[in-house]
């Protein structure tokens, strides 16, 4: 009987193995690209321990009192929801830094995840310069564009309506950060000094070719073409974002560009992101 239950228990030890095997062989599957995003695939776990946490806040407030000569909409409730992504890294204090960053994108402060929980719940009480009441409704994303060893691409999405509006109000906002420091990479840690003239000449042709000729307010002559603050960086490039209005009328929505690394070569400079 000793023999045998001591045979049982090897066996399931063989057992156990093998499944924490499989289970390890699971965890270093590259993530999936998303259809929506630019997003590369790469390994779940990169050597910086960066992992995106993601959470949720959302509360709303139903009992509003409009005024006299204000009617609300039927069933109007003032409403704001945040589905964000928080960053841990194996430099907590580095971790840190970055999550302020995101915390300031999504509230318009520097903070942490209280100050997000406290920003979701001023909705039932949120009022403008006079103390007027105002009847909003607005929401929050994060998604992950891409993120190597070095980098972390995160894209910060809003839409903000008013009761009363034409329509609502979309925007995207892009953190690229450096994972060793935490710090906000900009157009002039890639490029060498004086791009932007030659840059935005070749943007704005590559533009053209990937979004037709029409209905672009530099097409008209309202305005020149320039590049928006607002570029996410992937392996592959480099994606320029624009804003509802910034380039052209609602009707033409919130336009991109991209331009690929090797397209940048002769542009950029040493660095520890977009490496030709």
């Amino acid at each position: 009987m000793r023999i045998l239950t001591l045979f049982a228990l090897s066996l399931l030890a063989l057992s156990a193995c093998t499944n924490n095997n499989s289970t390890n062989a699971e965890q270093k599957k590259p993530v999936a690209l998303n259809a929506d995003t630019m997003e590369v695939a790469q390994a779940t776990v990169l050597p910086s321990g960066l992992r995106l946490n993601p959470f949720k806040f959302s509360d709303e407030n139903c009992d509003l009192v409009a005024p006299e000569d204000f009617e609300l909409d039927e069933g109007w409730c003032n409403k704001r929801a945040v589905s964000g992504l928080s960053v841990s890294l194996n430099n907590s204090a580095v971790a840190q830094k970055i999550n302020a960053l995101i915390c300031k994108e999504i509230t318009g402060k520097v903070g942490n995840m209280q100050t997000i929980k406290r920003f979701v719940s001023d909705i039932k009480s949120v009022s403008n310069t006079d103390g007027e009441m105002e009847y909003i409704q607005d929401e929050y994303s994060c998604s992950r564009i891409d993120s190597s060893n070095t980098y972390l691409s995160l894209g910060v999405y809003g839409y903000f309506y008013a009761m009363g509006a034409a329509h609502g109000q979309s925007s995207v906002q892009v953190l690229n950060v450096d994972l060793t420091t935490g710090a906000s990479i900009t157009l002039a840690d890639l490029f060498v000094n004086n791009y932007r003239s030659s840059l935005k000449a070749f943007a704005k042709r590559n533009f053209i070719a990937q979004n037709g000729n029409d209905g672009w307010w530099f097409t008209t002559g309202e305005q020149p073409f320039d590049l928006p603050e607002t570029f996410a960086i992937t392996r592959k490039g480099i994606t320029f974002f624009y804003q509802p209005y910034e380039i052209g009328p609602y009707a033409v929505g919130a336009p991109e560009v991209f331009l690929s690394k090797k397209d940048l070569a002769k542009w950029l400079k040493e660095n520890p992101y977009l490496i030709p």
